[in-house]
């Protein structure tokens, strides 16, 4: 039903407009002076405003200018008992859809209210098909975009710009690992704060059916967080593939502002369900461009892999401030292997070898074949002291294995291991790499089945 303001300081009017309106079915609101109206426009939101030109605490000409920057969209007619073609000029340019002069027909104003609120429809209607052309739009561009960290941007802006905040983190699950992709308004610091805040009753996966949690006023009762002033309300929104929570985007009020209930709900839903087949999507072809960097041998990943792998991790640690680790590992006389036992059995050995890799490192971090015998090991937010630590378990581990010896066969191996991490040793992802590398040969050299350092290969 529409709804009417009409602001009239006489009480003989006031009733009249008031039951000639609500006798046409209309939803009205009277207010008597300015101050009255301005209080109500905060209140509700109204479709046609009756203004009277003269009111005892202000002009309805200025009145007029009000209501119109505080809603650009509502309909008003101004009513005087005085015609005055300079002001009825004024009021016209000013936004007014028309101007009547006291004492008003009674059919002349209802006609008139009647042509406001058709033209306040069509305006909705407007806006409405262009608010569904831009929500194609987006669609479309999150539909289309098959790049996860062009997606993860698309997305948090989409959902951002829908919910009406500048204040959000966006995180998203890679390789079983949530991390923080996208960020507005925060500093990293402060989002890594109110991450582990937040996770820590939040469990993405207790949510089994509904895709956005309202928490208004959450945040009140929380301790101090610094810099990060005046937090009220949170919106969580989940980005689901087939039921898994893969996108957690936490939606929090702007400063001086709350979030509310007036958000398009439609809108949302509709743009959370792109997002998510778009994410399977991109998860698809990423799953698909990964395998031609599988070696067909192991399953690991292959040596084309590596670069890639480096470049996202770099970028990550340059991010986060973390440290990155690489291992570098070759089988010791290798060769005498498959001089003693045949090609077929190094081939199961290799396969064997990196099983036991991948078993003695986190799912977050690499393990990558990177030729022949030798292999690749990234450990993610790692640092020189666990680095050591975990190459040298892998070296007893290989040690004291027997190998295929469901085969019957029970093959003993050692290895050499080389390690090498950012950014103590080099913030050259490159130069990491080739570091990792040469002292592993330095090993090697030194006598076979050890565990060396960049410090060692530099004494």
């Amino acid at each position: 039903m529409e709804r009417i303001l009409i602001v009239e300081d006489d009480l003989f009017f006031r009733e009249i407009y008031s039951d000639l309106l609500k006798d046409e079915g209309y939803e009205v609101d009277t207010a008597s002076s300015a101050d009255d109206a301005f209080d109500l426009l905060s209140l509700k939101q109204f479709h046609v405003a009756v203004i009277d030109l003269v009111l005892q605490d202000a002009s309805g000409l200025d009145v007029l200018e009000k209501i119109k920057q505080l809603d650009t969209a509502i309909e008003v007619i101004i009513v005087t008992g005085h015609a005055n073609m300079e002001t009825a000029i004024y009021a016209l340019k000013h936004g007014a859809r028309d101007y009547l002069v006291k004492p008003i027909n009674h059919d002349e104003f209802k006609h008139a209210v009647s042509l406001c609120i058709k033209q306040r429809r069509l305006l909705d209607e407007n806006l409405e098909l262009r608010e569904l052309v831009n929500l194609y739009q987006v669609s479309q561009a999150i539909a289309n975009c098959l790049e996860l960290d062009r997606l993860y941007t698309l997305v948090v802006d989409s959902l951002a710009k829908e919910v009406g905040t500048n204040r959000c983190i966006g995180y998203f699950s890679e390789e079983a690992l949530f991390a923080i992709r996208e960020l507005r308004g925060f500093n990293e610091e402060a989002a890594a704060r109110l991450g582990e805040l937040m996770f820590g009753r939040f469990k993405p996966a207790d949510e089994q059916s509904v895709n956005q949690i309202f928490l208004p006023g959450c945040m009140d009762a929380e301790p101090d967080l610094g810099e990060i002033h005046d937090l009220h309300d949170l919106l969580i929104l989940l980005v689901r593939i087939n039921s898994v929570v893969q996108g957690v985007i936490m939606m929090f009020n702007e400063e001086g502002k709350r979030l509310d209930n007036s958000i398009n709900q439609k809108n949302l839903s509709f743009l959370l369900d792109q997002s998510s087949l778009a994410y399977e999507n991109a998860a698809r072809y990423v799953s698909a461009r990964n395998l031609v960097n599988i070696d067909e041998l192991t399953g690991l990943f292959n040596y084309r892999y590596l670069e890639v792998a480096m470049e996202r991790e770099v970028k990550r640690a340059e991010r986060y401030g973390t440290n990155l680790s690489v291992i570098f590992l070759d089988i010791d006389q290798f060769k005498d292997i498959n001089d003693t036992h045949g090609h077929l059995v190094g081939s199961k050995l290799l396969k064997e070898v990196g099983k036991l890799l991948k078993n003695s490192v986190r799912e977050i971090d690499t393990v990558i074949r990177y030729g022949g015998d030798e292999y690749t090991i990234l450990l993610v937010e790692t640092g020189l002291e666990t680095a050591a630590g975990v190459a040298e378990r892998i070296r007893r581990s290989i040690e004291r294995h027997r190998f295929l010896a469901s085969d019957g066969m029970k093959i003993h191996i050692t290895a050499s291991l080389g390690y090498a991490c950012y950014p103590e040793d080099t913030k050259s992802k490159m130069q990491l790499i080739e570091l990792a590398d040469q002292a592993m040969y330095r090993g090697k050299a030194s006598g076979r089945n050890v565990v060396f350092s960049v410090a060692k290969t530099r004494q």
